[in-house]
C-alpha cells in the first residue's frame, strides 16, 4: 500500500528490528504468533487465544492511527455503513478515523476483505453443521426441517463489526443475550444446534404426552357400551 509509511509501529511505538523483519516477510503465521504474544488480556485488549483475522490490516492501522491522533486502546469498533466504514456511535475518534480512510483507501479494502472472509467462514461453518446434522441420526429420526429452518434464520441475521485494539484485529457478531462476541465457529454451532434440537425433542415429547393424556381422558368419559345378551 503506497500511502502507508514504511515505519512499522506497535501501539504507535516503533517496533523492534525482529518485528520489522517478520512484517516484511510472507510468513504471516509467524508474525501473527509474535503479535499475539504481546496481548495482555486486560480490558480493551483482544485475547491472544483468538487469531488475528487480518495481520495486514493490523499492521496498516498500527502504522497510521498515531498520525491522525487516534489513541488505541481503547479498542475501536468499526461498522460497515452506506458510505464506507465508520466507528460506533459516540466514539470521539470517528472524524479522525474517517480522514484516515479517506487518505488511505487501501485500508478500506483491507477492512472489506477481512469482514468478507470472516463472514464467509462463518456461513460455511453453519452450513457444514446443519448438513452433518441432516446426514446423522438426528435428521433421519425426526422431521426436523422446520426446526432447522428456524435455527438457520436465527443464526444468519446477526450484526457484524470489526474490532481493532492496537495489537490485533477481530470480526465479532452481536448476540442478543451475550452482546458482542467472536464470530461463531463449527464448535459453537454444534453446541447451539444441539441445544435447539434438545428443546425441539422435549417440546415434541411434551405435546405428544399431552395429546395421549387428552385422548385417555376422553375415553374415560365415554358411556359404557352394554354387551349384547
Amino acid at each position: 500500500m503506497a500511502t502507508i509509511n514504511n515505519q512499522f509501529k506497535i501501539n504507535n511505538v516503533p517496533a523492534s528490528s525482529a518485528a520489522k523483519v517478520y512484517a516484511r516477510s510472507s510468513n504471516e503465521i509467524a508474525f501473527n504468533n509474535m503479535m499475539a504474544a504481546r496481548n495482555s488480556g486486560i480490558d480493551g485488549i483482544v485475547s491472544s487465544i483468538r487469531p488475528d483475522v487480518s495481520p495486514a490490516l493490523t499492521m496498516a492501522l498500527n502504522s497510521l492511527v498515531g498520525n491522525y491522533g487516534i489513541k488505541v486502546p481503547p479498542k475501536m469498533r468499526i461498522f460497515s455503513a452506506k458510505k464506507g466504514y465508520t466507528l460506533e456511535e459516540g466514539d470521539e475518534r470517528t472524524d479522525s478515523f474517517g480522514n484516515l480512510l479517506k487518505d488511505h483507501p487501501g485500508v478500506t479494502e483491507l477492512l472489506a476483505q477481512a469482514e468478507s472472509q470472516a463472514v464467509s467462514a462463518r456461513d460455511a461453518a453453519l452450513n457444514t453443521v446443519i448438513d452433518n446434522f441432516m446426514q446423522g441420526s438426528g435428521g433421519a429420526s425426526y422431521d426436523a426441517k422446520g426446526m432447522l429452518t428456524e435455527f438457520r434464520d436465527d443464526q444468519e441475521s446477526r450484526p457484524i463489526s470489526i474490532v481493532y485494539d492496537g495489537t490485533s484485529t477481530q470480526v465479532e457478531e452481536l448476540d442478543v443475550i451475550k452482546g458482542w462476541r467472536p464470530l461463531k465457529t463449527e464448535s459453537d454451532f454444534v453446541t447451539d444446534l444441539q441445544e435447539a434440537y434438545n428443546r425441539y425433542t422435549m417440546t415434541g415429547s411434551a405435546i405428544e404426552h399431552a395429546e395421549k393424556k387428552k385422548h385417555r381422558n376422553a375415553l374415560t368419559r365415554l358411556p359404557e357400551i352394554s354387551k349384547p345378551n
